[in-house]
């Protein structure tokens, strides 16, 4: 098996195939605990996992992929099997399949969806304030992440960094980590992704013009605004974090006590 190291902290893990790949755990939380390393994992689209990397893969002891992708992106470019895993692909709310979200690999694509012009910094922050309500994949994930025998969970979206952004934030609000952590867990993805942006921008540049390239930029970073909008979005509707998780997925205060009884160290 090959041997894949990882960055200091321990969390992501650089897969040859699979970008923005990292282990959630490690956080403190506002009591001085700790997420346990190995339940919760987050990542890009798995179709690109090489042989290694899947063998690697298979030894996280994933229990759960839950895919947060239209099932036109989900078609386009499939998960392989991991042994031992259930997979269940949810798409998240508001998710227009005709755009191109994961076809970064397709300047064509690209182009022809209008991408670069349509996903700009005020459109991408309205779609994050959206996420968090009457969502299926987000009911789907906080019912799987209350079963410890679904536990660790894989979930992912095209770049794993805006529905899986908000998915891991709710997963991390949940367990009591602050919202500065859960921000700086966000803001992990420009790294996880850095290498992946640079060359589909530079495959890009010819085609587009100074303001395409600035809106290309704007779309694929994790800019404090978005997730800011979402977490902004539950406080204004909801009051607190609290009152959201009971009233939005039945995780009253009991529920929440198990859950981090399990996930904490």
């Amino acid at each position: 098996m090959s041997s894949y190291a990882v960055y200091p902290d321990g969390r992501m893990i650089p897969y040859e195939g699979v970008h923005n790949f990292r282990d959630m755990g490690g956080y403190e939380t506002g009591e001085g605990r700790r997420v346990k390393y190995g339940l919760f994992f987050r990542s890009a689209e798995l179709h690109g996992l090489t042989p290694a990397d899947l063998e690697h893969l298979e030894t996280l002891g994933i229990k759960t992929v839950l895919d947060y992708r239209h099932e036109q992106e989900a078609a386009r470019k499939p998960n392989p099997d991991i042994a031992g895993a259930a997979y269940e692909c949810i798409p998240a709310l508001a998710v227009d399949p005709s755009v191109p979200v994961s076809a970064a690999g397709s300047i064509e694509e690209l182009l022809a969806g209008g991408l670069p012009a349509a996903f700009g910094p005020d459109m991408l922050a309205g779609f994050y304030a959206k996420l968090p309500f009457g969502n299926a994949s987000y009911q789907r994930l906080m019912a799987v992440i209350q079963e410890p025998v679904r536990l660790g969970l894989l979930h992912h979206c095209a770049a794993g960094k805006d529905r899986t952004g908000v998915g891991s934030a709710l997963i991390l609000l949940a367990l009591g980590v602050p919202e500065e952590t859960v921000m700086a867990d966000y803001l992990l993805t420009n790294e996880g992704l850095a290498s992946f942006t640079a060359a589909i921008k530079a495959r890009l540049a010819p085609y587009l013009d100074e303001q395409g390239l600035v809106s290309f930029e704007a779309m694929m970073a994790a800019k404090p605004a978005y997730l800011e909008a979402a977490l902004d979005a539950i406080k204004g509707r909801y009051g607190s974090y609290d009152a959201y998780f009971e009233q939005e997925f039945g995780l009253t205060a009991e529920r929440l006590g198990k859950l981090r009884a399990y996930c904490l160290e």
